[in-house]
């Protein structure tokens, strides 16, 4: 060809080679700016799925753990939140049905009010429905999820009991996944409840009815 004939070829083929590369470029950011939701969607979702923000580790349950095998054992003190609520929960009769509560009079001292004697009985109860649980209550899963994520056993082999408030203050529950945005106030390893209740701290437990575990802290009493 002529040199002008090349030279008008050239110009074509230079603009065809930027109309490319132009195509190529726009293509490439829209790809980005529709994965990055995408991206953002899949890792909030993941991280919905271990927990959220509230996520708990196993690390964290051992810590939970360790802090409450810091006392004597025994019972919790006569005329706390915790021993009432003991009480009121695990001293009676539990049926396939549900719970019986204790409808007798309290042994005391003095008779007809809660004390030493009720409390021993409440924590033997409680010892012994962390062993064998006749009532589990779900959760697991993450802080917030809908009520069908929920499961009754994660199969990590801790027992948990939390309290919640309810419309007649607050109600204990035991769990055997992590009670997320519940009141954790003891857990043990279910085949063997005896290490918690032969050194368990009664003054740490009775500090985490104040708060809320795995989930945002809410003054509900």
């Amino acid at each position: 060809p002529t040199p002008a004939l090349f030279s008008k070829m050239t110009r074509r083929l230079r603009a065809r080679v930027g109309c490319l590369v132009a195509g190529f470029c726009l293509t490439h950011v829209l790809s980005l700016s529709f994965l990055q939701p995408l991206r953002a969607h899949r890792a909030a979702t993941a991280l919905k799925a271990r927990g959220g923000e509230y996520e708990i580790s196993d690390a964290d349950i051992q810590d939970f753990y360790g802090k409450l095998l810091t006392g004597p054992g025994g019972e919790p003190q006569k005329g706390t939140v915790l021993s009432e609520l003991i009480v009121k929960f695990f001293h009676g009769e539990f049926l396939p049905s549900g719970f019986r509560r204790y409808s007798g009079q309290w042994k005391g001292p003095p008779p007809g009010t809660i004390g030493k004697k009720d409390i021993e009985v409440g924590v033997m109860c409680l010892k012994e429905q962390m062993e064998k649980p006749t009532l589990i209550t779900k959760g697991g899963v993450g802080y917030g999820v809908d009520e069908t994520q929920k499961v009754v056993d994660d199969g990590k082999g801790w027992i948990w009991l939390a309290a919640e408030m309810s419309p007649g203050g607050l109600a204990l529950e035991l769990f055997k996944s992590v009670p997320y945005g519940k009141r954790a106030i003891l857990v043990a390893k279910q085949k063997n409840v005896d290490e918690l209740f032969n050194s368990v701290n009664w003054d740490v437990a009775l500090s985490n009815v104040e708060k809320t575990f795995a989930g945002p802290q809410i003054k509900q009493r």
